[in-house]
């Protein structure tokens, strides 16, 4: 006879079962360890992708420059040359030169800052023939290419320079250093006409009266246009257009402005130092006496042109170097 269990040892029996089945804590479970996930993010690109940089739209104009007539607002005749650009828009960078020259001071700089050099023979040949006026047995540092900082082989701007009246091309017989805030306020509504050129983006670069000229015609083309001069870059300036350079710095306000001077340039110095300005930048040179153009050479540190290339990179936002 089969031996039967009583009910309640077979209730017991049941919970005991129910009991031993019953899910572990999450807690007290053993994970395994999770394998990790390689992070990545917008900027990063795979080593096996190919960057497709787009590429800028060419300019059709050869890279000659272009001899322009222009008038100041008050009638007086003018002249400058344009290098064109090899893209098209471009920003375009005017030249103003000193009261011991005139443009061709530029014509070293200006292939520079185009840099189509192999296209330009006109250029290199109006070059060679620079510096004429100047006084005998003065260094002209600026004239020499051969020891300018190296500008990146796809940067190209645009650049215009110009005679003051009284000087090189322009006409003569007009006496009045007043007016050439005139003038380079016309340089500026020239530039900003020119073909290929990027009417937004101007900036100016000038010595001695030229570094003067360089903000003074910023702002005042800015006050007519409303907009236009990104920038200006002062070698020696003295206040000799009749406009106070501290007073043209706080109206151009966030427009930048940069000032270069010799300490011992009784002329230069204090204006450089006597200006001011969330944008602005001054870099006194101790125990230099240079002024102006003269300022353009390898000698000194910081070198001026690395200046200038730092300067255009703020003001274009384009790498130079």
């Amino acid at each position: 006879m089969k031996a039967k269990i009583p009910f309640y040892l077979f209730i017991v029996l049941i919970f005991l079962l129910a009991a031993c089945a019953s899910p572990v804590p999450a807690s007290e479970v053993a994970k395994e360890p999770a394998t990790p996930t390689e992070a990545f993010t917008a900027t990063e690109v795979p080593s096996t992708a190919t960057v497709v940089i787009p590429s800028r739209p060419l300019s059709n104009l050869s890279a000659d420059p272009q001899r322009k007539e222009f008038q100041a607002e008050d009638g007086k005749n003018l002249v400058g040359y344009y290098y064109p650009s090899k893209y098209a828009d471009a920003p375009i960078i005017i030249l103003m030169h000193w009261a011991g020259g005139d443009l061709t001071d530029w014509c070293e700089i200006a292939l520079w800052l185009q840099n189509r050099r192999d296209e330009n023979p006109a250029a290199l040949e109006r070059c060679t023939n620079a510096g004429s006026g100047l006084p005998a047995g003065m260094s002209t540092p600026w004239l020499d290419s051969t020891w300018f900082p190296p500008m990146a082989p796809e940067v190209s701007f645009a650049v215009f320079a110009f005679d003051f009246r009284d000087y090189g091309e322009s006409e003569k017989g007009l006496g009045s250093s007043s007016n050439w805030a005139k003038d380079a306020k016309a340089a500026f509504i020239t530039a900003a006409g020119l073909e290929s050129v990027d009417a937004t983006r101007m900036a100016s670069m000038g010595a001695s009266i030229g570094a003067d000229g360089a903000p003074d015609g910023c702002v005042l083309y800015n006050q007519e246009a409303g907009s236009g001069c990104v920038g200006a870059f002062s070698l020696s300036p003295g206040n000799y257009l009749g406009m106070d350079f501290a007073a043209v710095v706080r109206d151009l306000a966030s427009t930048p402005v940069w000032c270069l001077a010799g300490e011992l340039d009784s002329g230069s110095a204090p204006v450089c130092d006597g200006a001011s300005g969330e944008r602005y930048r001054s870099v006194v040179y101790p125990g230099i006496d240079l002024h102006g153009m003269r300022l353009i050479t390898p000698d000194l540190k910081p070198q001026p042109l690395i200046l200038t290339q730092d300067f255009l990179e703020l003001v274009f936002g384009e790498i130079v170097k």
